[in-house]
């Protein structure tokens, strides 16, 4: 059977072992015509650029060529800092991000100020209104991954209106040079939201925390948070999810990107957060929002040995035993174990109860006072309880 023949699924499996090796699968796409068309597929498919790999031409061509730039699934970029020597590559890859509308993985780890190359270049086409042309954005039904280390801002809200399909966002957790916690002085911008019907299926998340309450409502199923989780972030059943409308009922009429608060069928399985606020309220809050939590993980700023007593460790337990599904929980770096409740009356078949670490040091074991120890009798090392031995 001639090669021409071939079905292209056959082709395919033909050359995927050369996927490893990009020039042996550039040469098969020059050896004749009837392997080019799958060579070239596999070739393009999965595409890493960056100066280490010195492919950065790559971009380039993709930018003048969408037929290649079209048969991109996956890509991942790592570009430096925007210089005046770099930045044709920027611009570059601003337009050949326009022609990968069928791509379903985007890594793009670039200068965190060049969120701009996410939005179509004045030079693509587009509709005209009163002489002024107006860039059409790409739409891309098949991405279900976004890696970039932008903050959230216009050209990002917008970029993720055309990703329907999204699954997995991951965003930087920088706070911009206008924040108002960042710099005081600064007059802060109008905050960006994003709208409720943009990226509907998003199951994962990782970025900043203060964008939970806007992406509550889409099905997520594993939210790592990168910054400050404070408990008025956190929506509760029955409370507006933002803190302007807990004062004011018409606030949500205002301001339709307010995500409604979450039901008590939320997906939400893992969690994992760092937070300044008190442990045992943040804890109750998410218990409340988040029933159906597997895996808790909260690092805190708290000294949790400077706390009271076992009061505390008691009240976390209680809050603890609502979650039915809740399997792991950290806090503080202190792992919680779980058992089975002792049978009662009043217990239910499955249910169970979470074990509190100690709350006072365990002092390290000191040689007999009787031991004839010149390393001991000699010399007095008097670090203060520097050898407390905490067993959590």
């Amino acid at each position: 059977m001639a090669l021409a023949a071939l079905p292209v699924e056959l082709l395919d499996a033909v050359l995927a072992p050369l996927i490893p090796a990009p020039a042996a699968l550039a040469a098969a796409a020059r050896t004749c015509s009837a392997l080019n068309p799958s060579a070239t597929r596999l070739l393009y498919r999965h595409v890493s650029i960056s100066a280490y790999a010195r492919n950065l031409p790559l971009v380039s061509l993709l930018a003048t060529r969408p037929d290649l730039a079209a048969r991109v699934r996956d890509f991942s970029i790592h570009l430096d800092d925007i210089e005046p020597d770099i930045l044709p590559t920027y611009n570059d890859l601003q337009r050949a991000l326009q022609h990968m509308t069928n791509a379903s993985s985007l890594a793009l780890y670039v200068d965190a100020s060049s969120s701009w190359i996410l939005s179509p270049s004045q030079g693509e086409t587009g509709q005209k209104t009163s002489d002024v042309l107006i860039p059409r954005p790409a739409f891309y039904p098949r991405l279900e991954h976004l890696t970039c280390n932008f903050s959230l801002d216009a050209h990002l809200a917008s970029f993720l209106g055309h990703l329907p399909a999204l699954i997995s966002l991951t965003l930087s957790s920088v706070l911009s040079d206008v924040d108002p916690e960042s710099d005081p002085d600064h007059s802060p911008l109008p905050r960006v939201h994003i709208p409720p019907s943009h990226i509907p299926l998003l199951e994962a998340y990782t970025g900043p925390a203060h964008l939970l309450p806007t992406l509550v409502s889409r099905p997520l199923k594993v939210v790592l948070l990168s910054s400050d989780l404070t408990i008025d972030l956190v929506p509760t059943m029955g409370a507006p999810t933002h803190p302007n409308a807990m004062s004011d009922p018409l606030s949500r009429d205002r301001n339709p990107h307010i995500d409604p608060t979450p039901s008590a069928d939320s997906q939400l399985q893992v969690l994992s957060a760092m937070t300044s606020a008190p442990p045992a309220e943040l804890l109750e809050t998410l218990a409340v929002a988040f029933p159906n939590l597997v895996c808790l993980r909260l690092m805190t700023t708290r000294a949790l040995w400077d706390l009271p007593d076992l009061a505390f460790y008691s009240r976390i337990a209680s809050t603890l035993a609502t979650l039915p599904r809740l399997a792991t929980f950290e806090l503080a770096g202190i792992h919680w174990q779980s058992r089975p409740k002792e049978a009662s009356s009043s217990s239910k078949p499955d249910e169970k109860e979470w074990v509190s670490p100690p709350v006072t040091p365990r002092a390290a074991a000191l040689p007999p006072p009787d031991v004839d120890n010149e390393l001991h009798t000699d010399r007095d090392y008097d670090f203060d309880g520097a050898f407390l031995d905490w067993s959590y």
